[in-house]
């Protein structure tokens, strides 16, 4: 029928008032029912959606990464405060201060500096809203207009002040369990802080923790499910860190020997002695690690995805229609000029004749609301491909891609587009035979995938089996890479004089403007790990030094029987190395799992682990720990026994 392949298209201009997504939202239903396909300008941007959208994700990792490096400063730095305050508060129950009264007073204190460093926090960070996109212009994907959301600003003082008391909890309800003994007799730390084995309110707070680490995680997601399986990552990297350090003490008991060197087993010993930090400073500099090798593998993968749409977006010369004789002299022709061929894609035109046995004549009659397809899918002229192996378009939501591996008697497999796969009520098994310039080509569905039809190359609709069309007569799509100021208009040319039927077409301009802007992500990927790695170092210098007090106890006393400032100093290097090799080693295990769920889960891009830059890293955080642990010594090597006695 005349007019039967015409196809229509509207263009909408909607309202501020009615944006894009409501607008599908409100009227997907309807759309669908008529057959209507739909897309936003959004959807239609050339090949850069995809890398803007794995920044905006990476912003929300490094967002809630932010936040539980937050908490651990605030839980570490506040039981540094607790240890301090213990001679205090005995003191203070002296004078006839009750537990209650003791926990209000220093939670008041700590609600306080919580709202303080949250302020301090919202003006830095409205300092840098101010200031960077001015510095870093030339380096942000976008263009940034800057102003300051009240709101925002409000939620960040908010969920400040919010992990400062939540996380400072747990150390400070220890204050209660302080004995107005303690300011006669001496006992340690952990004893003078340890309470009944079960405690409510102490429960409550672990309750609290855990939930607003699930709130955060789920409020950062893309949606509860991503929210819920970032909080059972880091419930069981936790579970997985206490217990490393729980094998640790015990293992430490049961090697160490009389024989060792008295140095050494007594560095040892400190991992397992009644009073011993080892859980509390593994947990925290392990979690502190794992956090931060976790960004530093998901920039790495990110970074060689970015890599990759570089290489990818390097073609900025498209040749089409060239026959199927015309391929290999045309590619020989830009090589011998010294000009790469980024991608040779063969096409081949058909239109389906049959699916499952029915010819598509009586499918496009079939007005049965149950049995109606497609008919623009029945009516058009694919031009499909074919090849054994997917491209970094698309993926595989149902079935499996075929890899050229089934039997040559069996029925060909193929591939379709999920959304034609709907249209079309196709199942997995499917046979569909194809009209190809006249001969019947029967096919069996074995897959379907979801396209990036922003990439800047070549997607299909349907993907055949090798063997299936390679015979078929066909044409080819080339993508060359091409520099230099007249190499284009030279290269077209050459090429229009020897193959007169080849068109071209300059995508330089499109090039330059892809490769800026992933440059562009480039940069504030690094910028943005940079920063969270910068962030987590003081996170480890305070849950090393929380437990200062406790180590100038102990070399004070060292000192005291005889002890030289050598021999202490080498204890102390044996055990922050034992604790700084084990909380490293751990995190950066659990790292690799948790970037590859990121990588799997949230950017959807494959995973390889950096095995020698993570072995670095935690070398790295081994001289880290190592170093401050020494550094928040130092007070014992530079005191005399009898000052640090007093002192003490």
């Amino acid at each position: 029928m005349f007019g039967s392949r015409v196809e229509h298209e509207t263009l909408l201009k909607l309202t501020p008032q009615l944006p894009p997504q409501r607008f599908i939202y409100r009227f997907r239903s309807r759309l669908d029912a008529a057959q209507v396909r739909y897309r936003t300008a959004a959807q239609t941007e050339f090949n850069l959606t995809e890398a803007i959208d794995q920044l905006r994700d990476f912003l929300g990792v490094i967002g809630l990464v932010a936040l539980l490096l937050g908490g651990i400063g605030v839980a570490s730095g506040v039981n540094a405060f607790v240890m301090r305050k213990i001679d205090t508060v005995a003191i203070l129950r002296c004078l006839g201060a009750t537990s209650g009264q003791v926990l209000g007073i220093y939670l008041v204190q700590a609600a306080a500096m919580g709202l303080v460093g949250a302020a301090a926090g919202a003006l830095f960070g409205i300092v840098l809203q101010l200031a960077l996109p001015g510095v870093l212009s030339d380096f942000l994907p976008v263009d940034v207009s800057v102003s300051v959301e009240p709101t925002a600003v409000g939620m960040g003082l908010l969920v400040g002040l919010w992990v400062a008391l939540v996380f400072a909890l747990r150390p400070l309800v220890a204050l209660r369990n302080v004995s107005p003994l303690q300011t006669l007799r001496r006992e340690s730390d952990a004893d003078a802080l340890r309470g009944a084995s079960f405690d409510p309110i102490r429960v409550l707070i672990a309750l609290g923790i855990a939930l607003s680490i699930v709130g955060l995680g789920v409020a950062r997601a893309e949606n509860p499910r991503q929210g819920l399986a970032f909080s059972a990552a880091i419930a069981l990297a936790i579970a997985l860190l206490f217990g490393a350090a729980t094998a640790l003490s015990s293992v430490a008991r049961r090697v160490v020997r009389p024989s060792w060197p008295f140095v050494l087993r007594q560095g040892v010993a400190s991992l397992y002695r009644p009073g011993n930090q080892t859980r509390a400073v593994v947990l925290a500099l392990g979690f502190g690690v794992f956090l931060m090798s976790t960004i530093y593998q998901v920039q790495r993968n990110l970074l060689r995805s970015v890599s990759v749409k570089l290489d990818a977006s390097r073609a900025n010369v498209v040749f089409f229609d060239v026959q199927d004789d015309q391929g290999a002299p045309l590619e020989a022709l830009i090589r011998s000029q010294g000009y790469t061929v980024v991608q040779r894609t063969p096409l081949v035109p058909m239109k389906i004749a049959s699916i499952n046995g029915v010819s598509s004549a009586n499918i496009i009659g079939d007005t049965t609301r149950e049995r109606r397809r497609a008919g623009w899918a029945m009516r058009r002229e694919f031009r499909s491909t074919f090849r054994d192996a997917l491209v970094p378009s698309e993926r595989v939501t149902e079935g499996k891609f075929h890899t050229g591996g089934t039997p040559v008697a069996s029925i060909p497999a193929v591939s379709v587009e999920k959304g034609v796969a709907e249209d079309l009520k196709l199942r997995i098994g499917d046979t569909i035979t194809w009209d190809v310039q006249g001969v019947r080509v029967p096919t069996r569905v074995t897959s379907f995938r979801e396209v990036n039809w922003t990439r800047f190359e070549p997607n299909f609709f349907v993907v055949f089996e090798r063997r299936a069309i390679a015979d078929a007569p066909k044409q080819f799509v080339l993508l060359a890479d091409v520099r230099g100021p007249t190499a284009v208009a030279r290269l077209q040319r050459d090429v229009v004089t020897r193959f007169p039927n080849v068109s071209s077409l300059d995508l330089t301009l499109i090039q330059q403007t892809v490769g800026r802007v992933l440059d562009r992500v480039t940069a504030a990927i690094r910028f943005l790990a940079g920063l969270s790695l910068a962030l987590g170092v003081p996170v480890l210098f305070s849950a090393v030094s929380a437990t200062r007090r406790e180590r100038l106890r102990e070399g004070v006393l060292l000192k005291v029987l005889g002890a030289t400032r050598r021999q202490v100093g080498r204890i102390m290097l044996s055990e922050y190395l034992l604790l700084g090799a084990l909380g490293s080693i751990v995190g950066i295990v659990l790292s690799v799992g948790g970037a590859w769920g990121l990588m799997r889960y949230v950017f959807k891009q494959p995973f390889v682990p950096a095995v020698l830059p993570a072995l670095g890293v935690a070398l790295a955080m081994i001289g880290v720990s190592v170093t401050i642990g020494l550094l928040t010594g130092r007070d014992v090597f530079r005191e005399t026994p009898m000052a640090a006695l007093r002192e003490a």
